[in-house]
This record gives C-alpha cells, structure tokens and sequence, in this order.
C-alpha cells in the first residue's frame, strides 16, 4: 500500500487497528486491538467510530511527516518514539 493509498483509505476498508508498541510483536501483549464491522470474523471488540478516530489521526501524522512502514494488507504509522497505529486490510467483507 502506498502512502497515497493510505491518505485515501476509509474506515470500510480497515478490518483492524493495532495502537501500541512499534518495535514489539504484535500478539496483543505490547498494545491493543480494535476490530471494525467491515472484517469478515472479528477477533476483538468491534469499534468503527474509535478506528475512523485512529484512522483520522494516521492521517494527519502522515501528513506532518510521520515515519511509516507499510506492505500490501498493512500500513503502520509512528505515532511517538516506539509507539504507533497499524491499520490492517484483509479480512473485509465483499
């Protein structure tokens, strides 16, 4: 996913977001997760206002020059030293 691709990415294409550790696994042990009602088999509490929030917020921070790494079903954003939000897109319903 592009950085492009991300500023222009909705809620109703997010399946989950992760807000927590950056450097760390992503069990859940160094963050928490939010599942929206877009994936297919929600894993967590389901929250899509609290993931539009988070996604808003994303955007803003790469719009100030926000490190990021992404892939093609993941963009992750810094949001302080070791801290960030990732944004997943798989699992969305057709």
């Amino acid at each position: 996913m592009t950085k492009q691709q991300f500023l222009e990415a909705t809620v109703s294409q997010v399946s989950q977001v992760y807000k927590g550790k950056r450097a760390h696994c992503r069990c859940g042990c160094g963050g928490t997760y939010i599942s929206t009602s877009f994936m297919i088999k929600p894993r967590n509490e389901i929250n899509d206002k609290l993931a539009e929030r988070r996604l808003k917020q994303a955007h803003k921070l790469i719009l100030e020059g926000a490190d990021f790494d992404s892939s093609y079903n993941y963009f992750d954003v810094e949001t302080s030293e070791n801290r960030c939000l990732t944004f997943y897109f798989d699992d969305i319903k057709n």
